[in-house]
């Protein structure tokens, strides 16, 4: 699940590069490219969601280490 997780947020990360660079060059079909954008968005905050709850599922078994 946590390659998942890397492969949405690098497809994330290149669909919001891809809305900013059809900002930046004024593109015709910019609507359609900020809608792939804020998509691209959505797809980084849920796979970076996912990588943190992980970690603090991960941290919240660890019980015997701080109990001493």
């Amino acid at each position: 699940m946590k390659k998942i997780a890397l492969i949405v947020f690098i497809i994330g990360v290149l669909m919001a590069s891809l809305a900013y660079v059809a900002e930046l060059c004024e593109w015709k079909d910019l609507p359609a490219l900020m809608t792939i954008g804020f998509t691209g968005y959505v797809l980084v905050i849920s796979a970076t969601a996912y990588y943190l709850t992980s970690i603090l599922y991960e941290w919240s078994k660890e019980t015997e280490a701080w109990r001493g």
